[in-house]
Order: structure tokens, then C-alpha cells, then sequence
């Protein structure tokens, strides 16, 4: 009889055990598919930030390029809508004003908005003192520089998914590494007689990020001049 109870009582406690260890493998499973799920979303959601980035930058693009082939001068296109530097007095209408219905047709928005970020504080910016490689000219020279939409400080998984999405290698799991994208004066209807030394996508494997060669929109690590940011461009007009 003692026997039999203390069959019992161990037959007991390896189920209690069993079943503890059964727990433990749940417990661990629904963790690890829980961050994997938590993992994907964040992905998911920074895939729809750089597609709506993408979208809306190409979007001024198409804008500027129909303005254009409507008869408005490049040295007429108004960005004023971004900020009051970027008033370019040669506008003397709204048909010149690419944020305009009468003008580029298109409703401005800032990148704060794009990313569903109000932390964001960054402007877009119209450069004139940057090449894109084999994009027009390359020769350093301000005729050669194109009409870029930048934004900087974008967040780094925003600015891989932009390049997932572009088909551009991120090295490294990082973007592409460009020394310098130089911002400089506003473009209010002329452009700069300063020229950033190093192309966008050049051949430069240190310093002109090549994996965004031929590309007219991507997003690239600006590590030049003690920035350390992710920096993302447009091509609005080549030349």
C-alpha cells in the first residue's frame, strides 16, 4: 500500500513538473512571437512613412516638370509655401507657385506631417550647390548643379526603408555613407556660385555613397561636417 502511494505521489509530481516545463515553453514562445510581431510591425510602419516620403517628394517633381514644360521659367518657380526664405520675388503670380492649385497643383506638406511626426522639426529645403551624379552634367561648375528637395534628420529605419523601396543597396545594414549634402541659401529663383567638391552616387567609395548612382531619390548617412545624419534628396530638375 505504501508502495503504491508513493507511486503515486511521483507519478503526480513528474505531470506537476511537466507541466511547469510545458508553461515555460508557452510562455517563451508567445514572447518570442510577440516581439517578432512587434519587430514587424515597426518595419511595416516605417515602410509607409518612406513610401508616403517618396510619393509626395516625386510629386513636387512632376509638378515642377509640368510647370516647366507649361511655359514657366525655372528661375520663376516659387517654393514659398516651405518658408518665407524661399520667396522668390521673380513670382510675380500664383502660375509660377509650385504649392499653388493655379501653379503646380499640388497642396504642400511638410515632412513633419508625412512622417506622422510633430517632433519632427526639419524643413524641407531646395538646394542648388549639389551634383547627382550622371544625373546632366558632372563637371563642378553651378551649371552642372541640380535643383534638389531635401530633408534631413529623417529616422535611420525610415531612410533604409526608402531605400529597400528604391532598390539602393544599404551597406552594412546603413545607408549609403555621403561626406557632405550641403544645404546653403535658399532658391528663390538662382543658384548658388557654391558647389558641393563631392557628387551624390559618384564614384567615391568613401565619400559619395555609389550605391545611389542613377538613382533620383534615395537617402544616404551624411557624415561630413560633424552632421551624423540621414539625409534624404529629390531631384526636382537635372541639369
Amino acid at each position: 500500500m505504501k508502495d503504491a502511494l508513493q507511486n503515486q505521489n511521483g507519478n503526480a509530481l513528474w505531470f506537476i513538473l511537466l507541466a511547469v516545463a510545458l508553461l515555460g515553453f508557452l510562455a517563451g514562445a508567445v514572447s518570442r512571437n510577440s516581439s517578432s510581431v512587434n519587430q514587424s510591425g515597426s518595419i511595416e510602419q516605417a515602410r509607409i512613412k518612406a513610401s508616403a516620403l517618396l510619393r509626395y517628394s516625386k510629386s513636387v517633381e512632376t509638378a515642377v516638370q509640368q510647370m516647366m514644360l507649361n511655359g514657366v521659367s525655372e528661375n520663376d518657380l516659387d517654393f514659398i509655401a516651405i518658408s518665407a526664405a524661399h520667396d522668390n520675388t521673380n513670382c510675380s503670380d500664383a502660375q509660377c507657385e509650385v504649392f499653388d492649385i493655379k501653379g503646380g497643383g499640388i497642396q504642400y506638406r511638410s515632412v513633419a506631417n508625412i512622417l506622422s511626426d510633430s517632433s519632427h522639426s526639419d524643413i524641407w529645403h531646395v538646394s542648388t550647390e549639389n551634383r547627382v551624379y550622371q544625373f546632366g552634367c558632372d563637371d563642378a561648375n553651378n551649371g552642372c548643379t541640380e535643383l534638389l528637395l531635401l530633408a534631413k534628420n529623417i529616422p535611420k529605419t525610415v531612410c533604409l526603408q526608402i531605400n529597400k523601396i528604391q532598390s539602393i543597396t544599404n551597406p552594412s545594414n546603413d545607408a549609403p555613407r555621403q561626406s557632405e549634402i550641403l544645404e546653403g541659401s535658399e532658391f528663390t529663383g538662382s543658384y548658388s556660385a557654391t558647389i558641393n567638391s563631392v557628387s551624390i552616387g559618384g564614384t567615391n567609395t568613401t565619400n559619395e555613397a555609389p550605391q545611389v548612382k542613377g538613382k533620383s531619390a534615395g537617402c544616404v548617412y551624411e557624415f561630413g561636417s560633424s552632421q551624423n545624419i540621414y539625409h534624404f534628396y529629390q531631384v526636382l530638375v537635372s541639369r
